[in-house]
């Protein structure tokens, strides 16, 4: 099998049953398609969204076909390619997923399972990030005015997934909560991730952290630093967890004795930033906080200023 049959229902929608408008099913299918697409993309690349035309494998992932419209309450059956047959060599399993179960999956699949995160009805937030919890967000005004309700099949669940108004109540508030992009450094030894020519991945004392090249960097430019110690300065992208999921490069240079600093995984900005917090957890007792004031804010990251304030 290569394929797999969801059933998508609307419930209280203003439509005749067994009709929908096109004004409606276009939303539905861009909602479908923009989850399904951003928590692939999460899932390979740990970014839901990424300057550039969409990879071939993406395009063939999210490529539903509608094959029925049946009476009752709306009811949409909706053909999805299982990701085996679009994902050649998924090879993810140092990230939480191993290859083998996602390709039981669809797209369809994996936009249900990234719902039920944004829901809070998992532990897991490895399918979200601001990006995708902000475009979620743009589909709230198809169940505005009524009680609407979408429910939908799928292999994550044997219940349906219910979609309705009150939905992206939770939605919005996990979006808050989610820290945005911020500029980051992390130094480790660099290794290829054998499956995609522009990602690679970084081992640091904690682990290892997913890259991925801005267009500004081609992969001939870094294949002379594999196996070293080097320094990548760029975008961390990171989960409502606040736990880092991917690191967009822009430079990459060999690492010097002071970017050992920059050995832990990187943290996100806070928008107020609490020094005293800070110092308390880097255990900092120095005085030369006026040293920094009227320097920032500019690109630095906490755990530069921090530097700069033990300097």
């Amino acid at each position: 099998m290569t394929i797999r049959k969801h059933h998508i229902t609307l419930n209280d929608f203003p439509i005749e049953s067994g009709k929908i408008s096109f004004n409606v099913l276009q939303k539905v299918a861009a909602m479908f398609q923009t989850v399904a697409g951003g928590s692939l993309r999460l899932v390979m690349e740990g970014i839901s969204s990424k300057k550039g035309p969409k990879p071939k494998w993406l395009e063939k992932s999210i490529d539903f076909q509608l094959t029925g419209l049946e009476k009752g309450s709306t009811h949409l059956v909706v053909e999805a390619p299982l990701l085996k047959k679009t994902l050649v060599q998924p090879q993810i399993s140092l990230f939480g997923r191993s290859p083998e179960s996602l390709q039981k999956y669809t797209g369809i699949d994996l936009a249900l399972e990234s719902f039920r995160q944004a829901f809070r009805e998992t532990n897991n937030d490895d399918l979200l990030d601001k990006h995708l919890l902000r475009e979620m967000e743009e589909y709230r005004s198809l169940f505005s005015g009524t009680k609407k309700v979408i429910e939908i099949t799928g292999y994550v669940s044997e219940k349906p997934v219910k979609i309705s108004a009150q939905s992206f109540d939770n939605i919005k508030e996990l979006e808050e909560q989610t820290p945005p992009p911020s500029r980051a450094r992390v130094t480790g030894i660099l290794d290829l991730m054998q499956y995609s020519k522009d990602l690679i991945q970084i081992q640091t004392k904690q682990g290892a952290i997913r890259a991925i090249l801005s267009g500004d960097i081609t992969f001939g430019e870094i294949s002379t630093f594999f196996g070293k110690k080097v320094t990548l300065e760029g975008i961390a992208n990171f989960k409502p967890s606040a736990k880092i999921s991917a690191i967009e490069v822009e430079k990459v240079r060999l690492a010097t004795k002071k970017d050992d600093w920059f050995t832990q995984e990187p943290s996100p900005i806070k928008e107020q930033l609490d020094f005293n917090e800070l110092r308390a957890k880097q255990q900092y007792k120095g005085t030369k906080l006026d040293e920094v004031i009227g320097q920032w804010p500019g690109d630095e990251s906490i755990e530069e200023l921090l530097e700069m304030l033990n300097k």
